[in-house]
């Protein structure tokens, strides 16, 4: 479109917002206001006017139309990292929780073979201690993702809630499993033939398999 009038800039707009599409609205001018306010995102230039600065969403204090560009990549690369956290998040909120539900009713340590001057508890179960430790360290690991490495997609990032709730279920779930596997292999390590045996290492104190 060229040499439109400001009503017909308010029209093209309206019509692309219509038709499904985010749109996003350049201008400096008076004439360009109403343009910029009904846009999804109005973006009003370097040395714009006060009514298209009031007007806008987002004002540029640099010349040129490049900062938006850059502005884009950045906000793709934040969509990014939020999508690692909910992921992280929801797996290893999964994973502590099935984890140690399940090491209750399914792991009796005075069933297993250990040592006679030790006594074992007939269920598992840790120090208060250490479980404010785990979920002092869990979250901890949560701040790394903040700078962690995004690569910004070349496409406009959109939410896919069922996918990733999957992912990080199976995530999560793939993780407990593996805990349980430790914890089944830890208490395990005084009986003849086991893992632990195998490898010519002696077995594990309770004490060590709760920290």
């Amino acid at each position: 479109f060229a040499q439109v009038f400001p009503e017909h800039k308010y029209l093209i707009v309206e019509c692309l917002r219509e038709m499904g599409y985010i749109v996003g609205m350049t201008g400096d001018g008076v004439n360009d206001a109403p343009a910029l306010k009904r846009a999804d995102v109005g973006i009003a230039v370097a040395g714009c006017t006060d009514a298209a600065r009031a007007a806008a969403d987002i004002v540029l204090t640099e010349e040129g139309l490049s900062t938006i560009i850059h502005g884009i990549f950045i906000a793709r690369e934040i969509f990014s990292r939020m999508s690692n956290f909910i992921t992280y998040r929801i797996a290893a909120t999964l994973q502590l929780l099935f984890f140690f539900f399940l090491a209750v009713f399914i792991f009796h340590p005075a069933d297993y073979e250990h040592p006679e001057d030790e006594e074992w508890p007939e269920y598992f179960h840790m120090p208060v201690l250490m479980l404010m430790l785990i979920t002092l360290l869990n979250d901890g690991t949560l701040i790394t993702i903040a700078y962690d490495y995004a690569e910004a997609r070349k496409t406009p990032n959109s939410w896919n809630l069922p996918a990733l709730f999957v992912v990080s279920s199976v995530l999560g779930f793939v993780s407990c499993a593996s805990s349980l596997l430790l914890l089944q292999l830890l208490l395990d390590s005084w009986s003849e033939g086991s893992f632990f045996s195998k490898l010519g290492m002696k077995g594990v104190m309770y004490g060590q398999v709760t920290t």
